[in-house]
Parts: structure tokens; C-alpha cells; sequence
């Protein structure tokens, strides 16, 4: 999002029911979803609090992360479409160009990115990283956070997408992290930072369902999100059924995520990049969030 490089870790609860309890409350219908539990709806009305040892982002949904947001229409080709014509034009080729996915999750824009460059992923979720490491396309995939990792190498084009960034827990983590990517590009290296959204483009909290299928098991995600402040929070659960004995496993997550608005983000890109480079925001970015576009100037390189 989700999803992806995780410096908040949401509460996560698991609840499991035995397939003979599930007959009450199921969904009306047919697919998938026909012989699925209501979910549990008090969630909405009353948030739970923080656990004493919040478990890592993703670490009970990663295998699922994935098969949502394809059962929700994303289209990880598509979106490096859109931004590609930022670097296309640097004179480099796939062969050459070096890429940094930065929160690359499980890897999903592997195979768009591989048409334009060699491939280096981090992350800070080792659940999700598996995953990623399962998809054989990246040259490397490390465990890193965001706000002090160090690969001793330096790159042409480095991307953060789909909110990574959004995760960082305040305005001075993410003036490290942008820090950060900074020490990793290269000469005339192509910074592109996918925010989770503008707070001036925020709507109203609303409630989101998705349904699809896993592992031959119905699967679905709720979701309500609403705005606290300069934070998006958004309450997830999760629903799992076991296709060989018919229980259904819950699990509850609440996210927490930067909502600054854009002159924010420039702020804060022109105070953590300096003067070494040419900072820009973009309304659209990859799915309409908006970008923000930093590209180092000619003959200034990284550090790291």
C-alpha cells in the first residue's frame, strides 16, 4: 500500500472459526464470496487500541496482498507506463540503466521496471520480501529501512511507489529517508517518489470491500479510512478461508500514513535534497496520487 515499506506497524488481531459455526451471518450471492462470514463490523464504530508488541506490517497478510489489489484492478505495467516518459529520455538503455525499487514490497512493478533497467529492491518487511525474492527478476533484494540503509552503490533511476513513503511516522523521518535516496542516485540520477495521496485530494472517510479468491480460498479485505489530522488511518481486516477445512481466519490491521499536502512534500523534497537537485510535483503519478519528481543536476553525485 498499501504496503509496502512499513515504519508504522498496525494492530494485528487473528481470529479463527471453525467451519461448523460459520453458517450464521453468511454473504448472500453467488462467487466467491456466497459461503463467506459477515465480517465483524464493530471495527468501524470502535477502533482497538495499539498491542503492547505490535506485530510487523503484513507479516500475517503478505501471501494475500497481492491477489487484492489484482481482484481490485491494478495494473503494475500500466502505471510504469505513465511515469516512464520521466526517464526515457536520459540517454540510457535497460542494459544500462540501474533501477532502485525503494519499498518494493513483494515486488509487483519487478516485471514492468526489468523493461527499463537492472533491478535492486528494498524493503523493510521480510514477509514481503520473500515474495519478491520468489519472482527471480531482481538482481537484489535486501531488507533495509528507508531512513538509514546503505547499499555502497549509487543509481540511475530510483522509484518509491504506491505510498511507500506515506508510511514514515513524521516530517522529519521523511526528510531522512528522502536523505536516504538522495546518497543513492547517481550523476543526473531520477528520483520518483509516489505519495499515499495529497491531503488536498482527501475525501470523506469511506468503507471499501474486496472480494476475490486465494489458494482456492474465498478471500476478502474491509477497509475504512478516515483522516486524523495529518494522518490517514485506515482499519483493514482480513478474511481467509481454508479451502481444505472450511475455517475462516481473521485478521484485524490499522495503518497509519502521512496525509501533507503537496506544498508539503515540496517543502520538505527541497530541504532533505538541497540544492544538488531539480525538484518538481506532478498531479497525476501512477494511478492519479500525484509524483514528486527530483533530478540530481548534472556533474553532482551520491555519497553512498
Amino acid at each position: 500500500m498499501v504496503s509496502r515499506f512499513h515504519g508504522w506497524c498496525p494492530v494485528i488481531r487473528e481470529r479463527s472459526s471453525s467451519p461448523g459455526r460459520r453458517s450464521e451471518g453468511r454473504f448472500r450471492g453467488s462467487g466467491p464470496d456466497s459461503s463467506f462470514p459477515l465480517p465483524q463490523r464493530r471495527y468501524f464504530l470502535n477502533m482497538p487500541s495499539p498491542a503492547s508488541e505490535p506485530t510487523p506490517p503484513y507479516q500475517a497478510t503478505a501471501a494475500w496482498y497481492d491477489a487484492i489489489y489484482q481482484a481490485r484492478g491494478r495494473d503494475c505495467h500500466r502505471e510504469i507506463e505513465r511515469i516512464a516518459p520521466f526517464w526515457n529520455s536520459d540517454g540510457r538503455s535497460a542494459r544500462t540503466r540501474s533501477i532502485l525499487d525503494a519499498g518494493c514490497g513483494t515486488g509487483a512493478h519487478f516485471e514492468a521496471l526489468a523493461f527499463h533497467g537492472t533491478i535492486t529492491g528494498v524493503d523493510r518487511s521480510e514477509d514481503m520480501l520473500a515474495i519478491a525474492r520468489r519472482r527471480g527478476i531482481a538482481r537484489s533484494v535486501e531488507q533495509a529501512d528507508l531512513r538509514s540503509f546503505s547499499l555502497g552503490r549509487r543509481f540511475d533511476l530510483i522509484v518509491s511507489l504506491f505510498g511507500v513513503f506515506g508510511y514514515l511516522p513524521d516530517r522529519h523521518a521523511l526528510r531522512e529517508a528522502m536523505r536516504g535516496l538522495a546518497r543513492h542516485a547517481g550523476d543526473e540520477g531520477i528520483i520518483l517518489i509516489e505519495p499515499p495521496l495529497f491531503a488536498e485530494h482527501f475525501k470523506p472517510a469511506r468503507r471499501d470491500r474486496t472480494v476475490t479468491t486465494f489458494d482456492g480460498g474465498a478471500l476478502e479485505r474491509t477497509a475504512h479510512a478516515r483522516r486524523l489530522e495529518d494522518a490517514l488511518e485506515i482499519e483493514f481486516t482480513w478474511v481467509h478461508q481454508d479451502p481444505s477445512s472450511g475455517a475462516f481466519r481473521t485478521i484485524d490491521e490499522r495503518h497509519r500514513m502521512l496525509l501533507l499536502p503537496s506544498s508539503l512534500w515540496l517543502e520538505d523534497a527541497r530541504e532533505a535534497f538541497g540544492d544538488d537537485f531539480e525538484i518538481s510535483i506532478h498531479a497525476d503519478g501512477p494511478i492519479g496520487r500525484g509524483l514528486l519528481l527530483a533530478v540530481r543536476r548534472g556533474g553532482v553525485s551520491g555519497s553512498d
